[in-house]
């Protein structure tokens, strides 16, 4: 009965965290500094579901354990993220589907890495504590881990409708990374090294793109086709054997108390 009670709570948890996260940039125009007051609402709110909808300790326990070892995970993501996608734009330019023709000003790329740094792991963390930590902390709970990874998956693509659609594309690129993401926390019992993946490929996507296109390079004669789709699609895929190399003999060890994030509030911890 317990169980019955608990699932819808968790849905309604994950509804909210969702709505906020996704909803409100489609209603409303945010410049950076009131992007980062809502960057910062939603921790305050999954902090809120965790501790007083869910009744757990804190946001710590969507996956987020200050476990030795967190921050390695974090930082290797990063570079399996960045190398990938550097990779995927790398492929790109040599089959021609962009020219370089210089750099932007030293100015302007120093501004936009530095908005990017910030913004992009502040988003790359949300989206893995409301996606894979989350699910992790519910379905761990549950003794239910076996369908993790068909559960964050399935999510993950179905989150993604929210910024690209539903074409095929997006639906597979949506699955390819989100098998290798929900593989790292399996093996890692944690989504750091998951954020550090998104974070990587977010970075190395701002470095090109920045945020209204223009990246670090100044770039011209573009060309579209079937055939990039597909040679990034191949790449992505990369990340599947990539992390299962990276991780084939990882065994999580049983977890030790933790320690809570620094900016613990008094009394009740921000964990």
């Amino acid at each position: 009965m317990k169980n019955k009670i608990s699932l819808p709570l968790w849905i309604i948890g994950f509804i909210l965290l969702n709505l906020y996260f996704n909803g409100i940039p489609k209603l409303v125009q945010l410049d950076v500094l009131p992007w980062l007051m809502y960057a910062g609402g939603f921790f305050l709110l999954a902090f809120i579901v965790a501790r007083y909808l869910l009744g757990l300790k804190g946001i710590n326990s969507f996956g987020l354990p200050m476990q030795k070892g967190w921050m390695s995970d974090l930082g290797l993501g990063f570079i399996v993220g960045a190398a990938v996608w550097g990779l995927k734009y790398l492929v790109y330019y040599s089959l021609g589907k962009f020219e370089v023709t210089g750099l932007m000003d030293t100015g302007f790329i120093v501004g936009m890495l530095a908005q990017a740094l910030l913004g992009m792991l502040l988003v790359s963390a949300i989206n893995d504590i409301m996606i894979r930590g989350y699910w992790f902390a519910y379905l761990k709970k549950e003794n239910l881990l076996k369908w993790f990874m068909l559960v964050t998956t399935v999510l993950y693509v179905a989150d993604d409708f929210w910024n690209e659609g539903f074409g095929w594309q997006n639906i597979v690129f949506s699955a390819l990374l989100g098998l290798a993401l929900a593989y790292t926390v399996l093996k890692t019992n944690a989504i750091w090294m998951a954020i550090g993946i998104h974070f990587g490929s977010n970075m190395l996507y701002r470095v090109m793109a920045g945020f209204d296109g223009q990246g670090i390079f100044k770039m011209e004669n573009f060309t579209d086709g079937t055939m990039y789709e597909y040679v990034g699609l191949t790449i992505t895929a990369l990340l599947l054997p990539l992390v299962y190399l990276l991780l084939r003999n990882r065994h999580v060890a049983a977890p030790e108390p933790q320690q809570t994030i620094a900016t613990d509030l008094p009394e009740t911890k921000l964990t």
